[in-house]
């Protein structure tokens, strides 16, 4: 058990590190350093790297690079300030329920990034607090993640649950229900809240909304209804697996797998950008997306290959089994602190997933219940260092929103999610 101690702790500090020096791709890159350490030095047996995982997020990178070289995120980005615009004093709901929209049409939080000020002013304009409509937008895109199936982190937990029978239509049908109620549920308790607080109108001298929208290239409409209609196509598809073609290969009826539609529909998105708007290569490889994916893949690469060569090593699964295994067994609750507390530590939710659901699963627990708690991967505002929150915190005039503001909702909203995923699977 010592030993197996000393191996974790190696991981988890070369991931942390890494993450302290390069972000995403720090962590990537270090995790294979700790790989090497296991293989060398502890003499593990290697494991197969999560190949199919990172294909889809590749794929899910270029098709939100091509978006964005497109211009039709800028273009999602007025649509949801138009939205969110339009119903200023009822925004602490509005601009939660907006913010998981787009979050999840798009798969990724940087929409979140733009709508934060938009948010703010907008509150602040038609003098509400805007710490609720902060707080709840924050944890509102950051659940998101874990409903798109255009995110790189959705896409992972639904490849790694597919071995066990697990589609995506289960995901969705269990985790975007109960995100959503628990969001409302938040949205109308924060607003409850606000309305306690006295609001200071002098800082409306310096209220100042910019209109000046950005002039957005002829594709990006088009571009961003050919992004949604693929997504559409994977959310259909994956509740109503029916519809796919079946193939006879060696007298076996098959159907395309899961995480193959995802990988064939996001690079048609792109496919399209480029051969009919004719959006230029080098400038879907230099969007901030297809950056941000290629930090993901590393992230799924490094954790995933050292998490699993670990746990996976059968000196160390029989001590897993005879330790931790036994308390999983007579507690498989367990299992939601330990998400919550790695969670909290390494606050990427990629990363998250990639060490602790394959140790699960290979303890045993349910893969129902992993779909479940899920949103346990978004313990990351215990300590702050999330850019949505960083810069929720900064946008706030009034001061009233902190870094450690953030807790409490989140604790509530992570609880409400659990328990609503929960009693949907009693219906199931």
């Amino acid at each position: 058990m010592a030993l197996l101690l000393i191996e974790i702790a190696i991981m988890i500090a070369t991931i942390i590190y890494g993450l302290m020096k390069g972000g995403a791709l720090g962590s990537g890159v270090s995790a294979i350093v700790a790989l090497f350490i296991m293989l060398f030095i502890f003499k593990l047996p290697p494991s197969s790297p999560p190949v199919t995982a990172v294909l889809i997020i590749m794929s899910i990178g270029i098709a939100s690079g091509a978006l964005q070289a497109s211009g039709g995120m800028d273009y999602m980005i007025r649509v949801a300030t138009k939205i969110i615009q339009r119903f200023p004093k009822a925004i602490t709901i509005v601009a939660p329920l907006v913010c998981f929209l787009f979050v999840f049409g798009m798969g990724t939080a940087m929409i979140a990034l733009s709508l934060e000020p938009i948010i703010s002013e907008t509150a602040l304009k038609s003098k509400v607090n805007p710490k609720g409509a902060l707080i709840s937008s924050v944890l509102a895109s950051n659940m998101a993640l874990l409903c798109s199936p255009a995110s790189s982190s959705t896409a992972y937990v639904v490849t790694l649950l597919a071995a066990y029978g697990i589609s995506l239509g289960t995901y969705l049908s269990i985790a975007l229900p109960a995100t959503l109620l628990s969001i409302i549920i938040l949205s109308i308790l924060l607003t409850i809240v606000n309305k306690k607080l006295p609001f200071d109108e002098s800082i409306l001298e310096d209220v100042i909304i910019e209109n000046e929208e950005k002039e957005l290239s002829p594709a990006a409409k088009k571009s961003t209804l050919v992004f949604l209609l693929c997504v559409l196509a994977i959310i259909i598809l994956g509740l109503f697996p029916s519809l796919l073609p079946e193939y006879n290969v060696d007298g076996k009826p098959i159907k395309i797998a899961t995480a193959d539609l995802v990988q064939m529909f996001m690079y048609l998105s792109a496919a399209i950008n480029i051969m009919l708007f004719k959006v230029k290569s080098k400038d879907i490889l230099h969007a901030p997306a297809t950056a941000n994916a290629l930090g993901a893949t590393l992230i799924v690469l490094g954790l995933g290959w050292v998490g699993s060569t670990i746990f996976g090593a059968p000196k160390n699964q029989a001590v897993l089994v005879s330790s931790v295994g036994q308390i999983l067994a007579d507690y498989p609750w367990v299992i939601i602190f330990i998400c919550a507390f790695v969670a909290m530590i390494i606050g990427a939710q990629t990363a998250v997933a990639a060490i602790i659901f394959p140790l699960a699963l290979t303890l045993g627990i349910s893969p129902m219940l992993l779909i479940i708690i899920v949103q346990c991967l978004n313990v990351n505002f215990v300590i702050p260092a999330q850019p949505t929150l960083l810069l929720a915190v900064e946008l706030d005039r009034t001061g009233r929103t902190k870094v450690f503001s953030f807790i409490i909702p989140g604790i509530i909203i992570t609880a409400l999610s659990i328990a609503l995923s929960y009693g949907i699977t009693l219906f199931m």
